[in-house]
């Protein structure tokens, strides 16, 4: 990262901007659906409510309506408690037409997003082995509600149970909604809500077929009941996948209470859903929310997840993010607004070895979570096969795409196949059907030395591409070659780790450079969860295996451990603020691994940056205790849009609570109270200074000194002043200010810290330093 170049990294930019899924049809008369965001303060006062009023407004615009029913189906939802607006369906002559009604300040097409698809709880000191420790007070049963957006959940698994419970928590408005596979029983005082959005979904694909598919809360696709798990199961004790990871399985806070949001379908999650659920999450009472979704990057005002999670900050409601699986590519981030927890992947120390015996003698190392029927001997060689034409690049033959391998050169060997393409379990069912008896998953140089374990249907073991690389010379250099596969089982302890994931998406935020992206990391990578019995491991149709947990990778395993910590800090502190939380997370992150050496990125080998791991790797026990916070205010976000170059029409969508103006708080974009630091200097060489601004709240002893500590830079000069704060009492605010003077411009970004210390905390902020070239 460090030899990318700012203008470089523009470029690029601006020519994968504008690629997000939108969902779009090849005739201009054709209906679609668009979000509409409404200012409520413009509503006619002869209408008694806002669905007469948005129905109204559908009507006018409407190039023909002839039917009651016709009318109603244009109106998919209508949005009041995260904002005000609708989904309708629309043609773009229609939409066109709408945007210019008063009261209507924004028309956004629907938006297609994707899922971002233990041991961690140990790993990041959650275990309560000692009862001293700072998470062990009576915190196993609270009233602090997780709301996930995903494909559902299955309520039979043990990580739901809900012994020991008490009633549910008070405050909690939600709802059990009843239909296929799912009645009012399968929610408790664990699973405290349930409900599902389709109509959107529906709009766009058609009805969905109920003999395939429930068209309920219930989860057959696995990713849901994951990550919920992992948020906030129960503790299950045995758990495991086919032998693999045995152990305690739990989620991050086991006492919390779950609200599953099934928004996500066979052909994907559409955006009018999502914000349905978001808006009915907030309405039911959720304290935090966990998203492992995507949809490209687009301008806050054009964002609709981003206006969405706007309007659940200012409730006082915590959003978790995954950041996405576009790295290691540079400005692949997700779901990027400030008020959003945006969260990156990292490697945990356990591992699941596998190896390669090749016929020269050599043995190479890989991973593997294969338990089958189908064993290879381990005294025999068998036949090795690469249908590729090189070593260094895939091409149509190596990918072991369906329908390329054929079975007269295939069968009875072992199969080399490289990734890209297709689904990494499909090649081995690839494979499988062409008569093959095993398969060499080998990495290519889109994915480098990262390893990421699967449950194959054959004996399967994934190398890297250094393996992959000397495997394949071998098949083609030899004219009989033979191996073997072996699988080792679970190792813990493995060094380096944490690793940040080569997978993981990657900054610079370039919606806003001041705004450092991704927040931080946490597990992603070979995660044990709960896992849906109606779908086998592999996910694939042919897989009839059936488990009660899975282990899988993907940003979207690392949102709902963040979502987790997040609600054990909320219940801990119920007087913090979303962004206090945030800060807590991002100011006791580390950024170094168990052999104290910076943290690595796995596409690399060498350190990671901020653009890759954020504030660092998160700490829950160091976060319970930060020290001093950096808080931020609905007010203080709005602020920020206000120096986004926004129109006063384009900022009503974000100002529908409390009919905000812009205050002018703020000198610029870099003095939001961030917990991070971004100095960014323009292109006009003429400008040498920047000062960042910030305030930090005292939660820790009442009365206590703290002195800065700064990193040196190459490029600039930096005075924090003043460079001691004295505190007199809890909650107290102090404010300093850091001013940066360039001393030689940089051709790449530099990053360093500053860290306030008064001998028992350390309130680290990572600081990364740009410089505009001109394009």
């Amino acid at each position: 990262m460090d030899t990318v170049t700012v203008k470089w990294w523009l470029c690029l930019y601006l020519s994968t901007y504008l690629t997000l899924s939108l969902v779009v049809s090849s005739s201009i008369n054709s209906k679609k659906t668009y979000i509409v965001h409404v200012d409520t303060s413009a509503i006619p006062a002869y209408y008694t409510d806002h669905f007469d009023w948005y129905s109204s407004l559908v009507k006018s615009v409407a190039v023909s309506i002839n039917e009651q029913e016709e009318e109603e189906q244009r109106l998919i939802y209508t949005y009041q408690s995260a904002f005000h607006g609708m989904a309708a369906r629309l043609t773009e002559e229609e939409a066109e037409r709408l945007e210019g009604q008063n009261g209507v300040v924004g028309v956004l097409p629907e938006v297609k997003y994707e899922l971002h698809t233990t041991r961690s709880p140990m790993f990041l000191g959650l275990e309560t082995q000692d009862v001293t420790s700072v998470w062990s007070d009576k915190l196993t049963d609270h009233d602090v509600v997780v709301g996930v957006l995903d494909t559902g959940i299955w309520p039979e698994s043990p990580s739901f149970n809900d012994t020991g419970f008490t009633t549910v928590p008070a405050h909690w408005k939600g709802a059990c909604e009843v239909g296929r596979g799912f009645q009012k029983h399968h929610c408790n005082k664990k699973i405290v809500g349930a409900r599902a959005f389709y109509r959107g979904y529906e709009a766009a694909t058609g009805k969905i077929n109920e003999e395939k598919e429930y068209k309920s809360p219930r989860d057959q696709d696995g990713h849901g009941t994951h990550t919920a798990a992992t948020a906030a199961g129960s503790p299950v004790h045995g758990a495991n996948l086919l032998g693999y990871a045995y152990g305690t399985a739990r989620g991050m806070s086991p006492g919390a209470r779950i609200a599953a949001y099934k928004v996500c379908w066979a052909g994907g999650c559409f955006s009018s859903d999502i914000l349905s659920a978001v808006d009915k999450a907030v309405a039911d009472g959720v304290n935090v929310m966990s998203i492992s979704l995507g949809g490209g990057v687009s301008s806050y005002n054009r964002d609709s997840l981003s206006i969405a999670a706007f309007g659940a900050m200012e409730k006082g409601i915590l959003i978790s993010c995954s950041a996405g699986n576009g790295g290691p590519d540079p400005i692949s981030l997700t779901n990027v607004s400030p008020w959003i927890v945006t969260v990156g992947a990292s490697t945990m120390d356990r591992d699941f070895p596998g190896s390669v015996k090749l016929g020269s003698g050599a043995t190479l190392k890989g991973v593997s979570l294969y338990k089958g029927r189908r064993n290879l001997s381990p005294n025999v060689m068998y036949p090795l096969v690469y249908t590729g034409s090189n070593t260094s690049s895939p091409d149509p033959g190596s990918l072991c795409l369906e329908g390329t391998l054929d079975p007269h050169v295939v069968a009875g060997k072992i199969v080399i196949c490289d990734r890209g393409i297709s689904p990494r379990v499909q090649k081995g069912q690839v494979v499988k059907e062409a008569g093959g008896i095993g398969m060499i998953l080998s990495n290519t140089a889109a994915n480098g030395e990262e390893l990421v374990a699967d449950c194959h249907l054959i004996p399967a073991v994934a190398v890297g591409e250094k393996e992959g690389k000397a495997i394949k010379q071998y098949a083609i250099r030899d004219p009989h070659p033979t191996g073997n596969l072996a699988f080792y089982g679970t190792k813990l302890g493995i060094k380096p780790s944490p690793v940040v994931a080569a997978f993981s998406s990657r900054g610079p935020n370039f919606i806003s450079l001041e705004i450092l992206k991704p927040d931080l990391v946490a597990p992603g990578v070979n995660i044990l969860a709960a896992w849906s019995g109606d779908i086998g491991p592999s996910s694939l149709e042919a897989d009839k295996r059936r488990v009660g947990f899975n282990i899988l990778s993907g940003t979207s395993m690392s949102c709902p451990h963040v979502s987790g910590v997040a609600a054990l800090l909320k219940a801990r502190h119920p007087e913090w603020s979303p962004a206090a939380i945030k800060s807590a997370l991002m100011t006791t992150a580390y950024i170094h691994d168990n052999t104290y050496k910076p943290l690595q990125d796995s596409s690399t080998g060498g350190p990671s940056s901020p653009y890759d791991h954020g504030a660092g790797h998160i700490n829950p026990v160091k976060a319970i205790d930060p020290g001093l916070i950096y808080d931020i205010g609905a007010q203080d976000y709005f602020d920020f849009l206000c120096t986004q170059g926004l129109t006063r029409t384009q900022l009503v969508v974000f100002a529908k609570f409390s009919n905000r103006t812009c205050q002018h708080s703020l000198s610029g974009p870099s003095d939001l109270n961030y917990p991070a630091l971004s100095a960014v200097f323009p292109e006009d060489k003429r400008v040498s200074t920047v000062t960042i601004r910030r305030t930090v709240t005292n939660v820790g002893s009442p009365t206590s000194k703290y002195h800065v500590a700064i990193s040196q830079f190459k490029g600039v000069d930096v005075k924090v002043e003043p460079s001691v704060l004295s505190f007199t009492k809890k909650y107290q605010k102090l404010s300093y200010k850091v001013t940066f003077t360039t001393k030689t411009r940089q051709t790449a970004p530099e990053s360093g810290a500053l860290i306030w210390k008064d001998g028992v905390h350390r309130v680290r902020s990572p600081v990364v330093i740009t410089w505009l070239s001109p394009l």
